[in-house]
């Protein structure tokens, strides 16, 4: 028998944005939490058998039979009878299967005992009719917990005293008074006390944090224990508004923590004569959920700090016990949470703009006391700055969301990148039992041929604004819940972290800086600095992106872009402009200098739009007409001279349209450098959907008809790049998905990751059928929108709907919405969009979306809801698939999308691990005072300088040992000088820039021709102390340094 451990952690309603909220307060921007470093990621599909989205209850009971069941099941199917699990074993829950094999078990529940996250892993109930009303499982809490207690499970600890006790009766935490008007209800007070049930079964009863942690003290310890922490949760799940007014925490002082529970638990399990034959322990945080229905950031904040300490137990019983799986899901996404930047320090926050129509709609947002209070503040990021920021919503519900499950540990490597709920079960199953199961559905996920060679070609797709909501929408509409889309069946999965040098959020300029460059940059930037200097990139050649490194090296390259030609997710690789230069001019808005530089670049191939901005001011074009050209005259975004003309003296074959791209890509003979201008503007109508009249008898496009998507573009270009024996860089963007996000334009946003996906097959497919030395690999660097899928059902709608049917309807005369961030009143109405828009009328009702069945059977309508309509740091996931694949960690920085290109176009040796001798000042963006002691004990006047270098002492392109390179570093030497006497010691301070690596090296005698530099054996490093041999005796005292202390210079 197996005797394998596993630690199902549920930190419920916790999506990416939930922890980013917790890693911004908690660790700062470039911190991570114990989630973070889980080893496996995948994105979680949730829906139910009838419904999109995962209800607490029918979720719980996926987990714990690996079963789909309809929306309002707790442990039984629809009609009553009982579930037949993955395993086949009818009526068993994965956790009264370990029962019964003598496993040790626990439920951890920081809610009450009745919370389905831990209890459908024990108990079933269906529907009750009492008194001609019908009352659904998951309220019938007390057979719920009574069931708990009678399941055999070895540890319980959980809050719901309420839900032990009889009515009438006294209790520790409340008197029978105070718990009779709580609930009288027999449906949720039992007959018989259920906490003497649990005595007279065996179980040793505890009431607090210290009763709990006594245990431990106990000479033998207890082998069943009950934990009953609170009258009902642990937390006090309401607004920020009402908890103020009654002067309650968020969490009663008296509990213990989730981590301390399964601490202790954990012990106790170790303790139990049955630990050897295996455990597994259920673990929820419900308040992360239970907040976030009530829209109270900070109770959201506290409850995922308190859900990843107890990953952080977990992690350690994992060193222990390496024969553990962890592994984490939520089920859904509570509230749509997102981070909001950059807002005012000091200020009270206010509202966002949240699906306009033809008018704004304000929705207020949170700050740290809730609605309209202060903003949160976040700790230092690696530079020490801060940043102030508030929390929006899209609303009170769950939503299927962006949820991401991570996992570690024994057979963690089996997550799939994209997940159906049904596999947590799954794979805790084949962990706990040594048994394969066969699966729901099949796993879709496409394996890359073997690669034949260590570097190869990229393929980055940037699909700008994309979480895994808007990829869940288009999977609804197009696929259905149970389809795959090509970016599902992506080998690989990580969780993006996209936040700039100032800012939380990633901008799509500054973002798209940091993918050709490696490092981080301000928000603003368009390949400068700041102070309009120029980017050292992570390669260290300064001022090359990676595409124009790739161009040097002499690889074929292209850009392909959805947008016009200056959008950054594509021109930031081929560009650089400065920032408010002597204007207010930003960088991102001189579009005519930004083409042009495109242009000029050398790459091979350019496709786009914006034949406006390559025209001067009175000029026409293929589709720019004479009042289109009269109408935009500012300066930065009109050339003065035509860049087509100059695109053709380079040597560009110009195409306008679909047609005109397939004949020249597929004539006699294929163009070697080919520019396609598809628009005026961008090739779609990013704007709202009553501004493109949606709902309206006279409809405007999404996208321009003439135009090829970008992936007819990617398909025509590999036609291209693919001939250079050198290999290739691609990178394209699909602009609509976040302009149109950006617009809460649901009907463009789900066409925009239409065209993105398909644009991803055809990578995946040349990878698989053509080249296999080829990386593909997607990100987008923000969330556009905080898009959302919802559906009312099962639950009902708010009050106010003109339509009470939960279910959603073809169409409808007026808009459904639901609520925002409620206080003491019921919340600010957000209203849903549908295909059309965010409207209706009789004459042209609102319009839901149609989902394609599930295998299943039908799933129904959906609506969309957004936060509003900035960029959000968002829910991102990062997915890759072919060469090098295999690099893409659980959670990565943004910087690492570079790191992972450049070492598939270049070789891993261009991110080996930094050189020893280098002085790291990476990690802080001002000078740097650096306090130095020098000595010597040498003939010779030996002088040390420094120079900049790259982690590996790059200079110039060139590495130590390579030809040359004692050249490069004369020629880059700075201009301080260190210098003692011999056999006397000297203090010097030197203000050296911040952000790079320095290299020292040894001028023998002062001679710039005699150098020893790193690489040849004449430095030893020890710490902070620094030893040079000018090669008369090899003492290494030839000049010896030690840096005391470096210390930012004061902003």
């Amino acid at each position: 028998m197996a005797n394998n451990h596993v630690i199902f952690i549920h930190p419920d309603g916790a999506s990416p944005s939930h922890y980013a909220l917790a890693r911004f307060v908690e660790k700062g921007p470039d911190g991570r939490l114990n989630w973070d470093n889980l080893d496996q990621a995948a994105v979680y599909l949730g829906h139910m058998e009838d419904t999109l989205g995962g209800t607490s209850n029918g979720g719980a009971v996926t987990h714990a039979t690996g079963a789909k069941v309809y929306a309002e099941s707790f442990g039984l199917e629809q009609d009553g009878s009982e579930i037949t699990p993955l395993s086949g074993n009818t009526g068993k829950t994965i956790v009264e299967e370990a029962i019964d094999a003598g496993k040790v078990t626990a439920l951890v529940q920081s809610g009450a005992i009745f919370e389905p996250g831990t209890a459908a892993f024990v108990a079933e109930t269906g529907d009750l009719e009492v008194d001609g009303r019908t009352v659904v499982p998951r309220s019938q809490t007390a057979d719920i917990a009574k069931q708990v207690i009678e399941s055999g499970v070895d540890f319980i600890l959980a809050g719901g005293e309420v839900t032990l006790l009889p009515v009438g009766t006294d209790g520790f935490h409340g008197t029978a008074e105070e718990y009779d008007a709580i609930a009288s209800d027999p449906v949720r007070r039992p007959t018989e006390n259920l906490i003497e049930l649990a005595e007279s079964l065996g179980y040793t009863v505890v009431y607090t944090r210290d009763e709990l942690y006594a245990l431990l003290e106990q000479s033998a310890l207890p082998q069943k224990v009950l934990g009953v922490f609170a009258p009902v949760h642990t937390f006090n799940d309401r607004p920020e508004e009402v908890l103020a007014e009654g002067g309650l925490p968020l969490y009663l002082e008296t509990a213990p923590t989730i981590a301390e529970m399964l601490e202790v638990t954990q012990q106790l399990m170790e303790a139990h004569p049955n630990f050897e034959n295996g455990s597994i322990a259920i673990v929820e945080e419900e308040g992360t959920d239970n907040f976030g229905n009530n829209n109270n950031a900070a109770g959201v904040l506290e409850g995922v700090i308190r859900a990843d300490a107890a990953i952080g137990v977990a992690q350690n019983f994992l060193s222990r016990y390496e024969n553990t799986l962890i592994i984490t899901a939520a089920d859904s996404d509570a509230g749509g949470l997102q981070v909001l930047d950059p807002v005012g320090a000091g200020e009270p926050v206010g509202t966002v703009n949240n699906n306009p129509t033809l008018e704004a709609r304000p929705v207020p947002l949170d700050g740290v006391d809730g609605l309209g209070t202060l903003p949160f503040v976040s700790a230092p990021d690696a530079n020490g700055d801060e940043f102030p920021f508030a929390v929006g919503w899209a609303g009170t519900p769950d939503f299927p969301g962006s949820i991401v499950s991570k996992a570690a540990g024994l057979n963690a490597d089996k997550l799939p990148p994209t997940v159906d709920n049904t596999g947590i079960y799954e794979l805790m199953y084949e962990t706990l039992f040594d048994v394969e199961l066969e699966s729901r559905i099949p796993d879709q996920t496409r394996v890359a041929p073997a690669p034949t060679a260590e570097t190869g070609n990229v393929i980055f797709i940037h699909p700008d604004g994309t979480s895994p909501s808007h990829y869940m929408a288009l999977r609804n509409i197009d696929l259905g819940p149970d389809g795959r889309l090509n970016w599902d069946r992506m080998s690989n999965a990580g969780v993006y972290l996209g936040h700039m040098e100032n800012q939380l959020t990633g901008t799509s300029n500054a973002g798209a800086v940091t993918h050709a460059n490696g490092v981080k940059v301000f928000n603003e930037s368009f390949g400068l600095e700041e102070d309009n200097s120029v980017v050292v990139p992570a390669s260290g050649n300064v001022g090359k992106t990676i595409l124009e490194e790739a161009i040097e090296a002499g690889k074929a390259t292209a850009l392909i872009q959805s947008g016009q030609m200056a959008e950054p997710g594509t021109a930031a690789f081929a560009a650089a402009t400065t920032n408010r230069d002597g204007d207010n001019i930003r960088a991102r808005d001189k579009y005519a200098e930004i083409i042009e530089q495109t242009i000029r670049s050398g790459t091979n191939v350019i496709l786009g739009g914006g034949e406006l901005y390559m025209l001067p001011i009175g000029e026409t074009g293929f589709h720019v007409d004479a009042e289109m050209s009269a109408a935009e005259t500012r300066p930065e975004r009109r050339p003065t001279t035509n860049l087509i003309e100059l695109a053709e003296s380079l040597g560009y074959t110009v195409v306008y349209t679909e047609d005109q791209m397939n004949a020249v890509v597929n004539g006699d003979n294929p163009p070697e450098k080919l520019l396609g201008v598809f628009a005026a503007d961008a090739t779609f109508n990013a704007t709202t959907e009553e501004d493109l009249g949606l709902n309206t008898a006279d409809p405007q496009p999404l996208y321009v008809a003439t135009a090829p998507t970008v992936a007819e573009m990617l398909e025509a270009t590999l036609k291209l790049v693919s001939a250079d024996p050198d290999g290739f860089f691609v990178v394209l963007e699909e602009e609509g998905t976040d302009n149109f996000g950006n617009s809460n334009n649901a009907a463009g946003t789900i066409e925009g990751v239409r065209r993105a996906d398909a644009a991803i097959g055809v990578a995946l497919d040349y990878v698989d059928n053509v080249d296999p030395n080829t990386l593909v690999v997607t990100a987008a660097d923000s969330d556009a929108g905080g898009l959302q899928v919802f559906q009312f059902a099962p639950y009902t709608r708010p009050s106010g709907n003109e339509i009470s049917e939960p279910a959603l309807g073809n169409e409808e005369p007026s808009v459904p919405f639901i609520y925002a961030n409620p206080t003491t009143e019921a919340g600010t109405p957000v209203f849903l969009d549908g295909a059309t828009g965010s409207t209706g009328s009789p004459e042209f009702p609102w319009e839901s979306f149609a989902a394609v069945d599930s295998i299943d059977g039908p799933m129904g309508n959906f609506g969309v809801a957004w936060v509003g309509t900035p960029d959000f740091p968002g829910s991102i996931v990062s997915k890759a698939y072919g060469l090098n694949a295999d690099l893409l960690p659980s959670t990565l920085d943004n910087t690492f999308i570079y790191e992972m290109m450049y070492r598939t176009l270049f070789g891993d040796e261009a991110f080996a691990a930094p050189t020893a001798e280098l002085v790291d000042l990476t990690g802080i963006d001002s000078d740097v005072v650096v306090d130095i002691t020098v000595t010597r004990e040498a003939t010779f006047d030996n002088v040390l300088r420094f120079y900049a270098t790259d982690a590996q002492g790059r200079v110039d392109g060139l590495v130590a040992g390579d030809a040359g390179y004692e050249a490069a570093v004369a020629a880059n030497l700075l201009d301080a000088e260190l210098f003692a006497n011999d056999l006397v010691t000297t203090d010097v301070t030197l203000t050296l820039p911040g952000g790079t690596y320095y290299a020292p090296v040894l001028l023998v005698d002062g001679d710039i021709n005699n150098l020893a530099t790193i690489g040849e054996s004449r430095i030893q490093r020890d710490g902070n102390v620094w030893r040079f041999e000018d090669l008369s005796d090899n003492d290494f005292n030839d000049l010896v340094i030690t840096i005391n202390s470096a210390e930012p210079v004061a902003a």
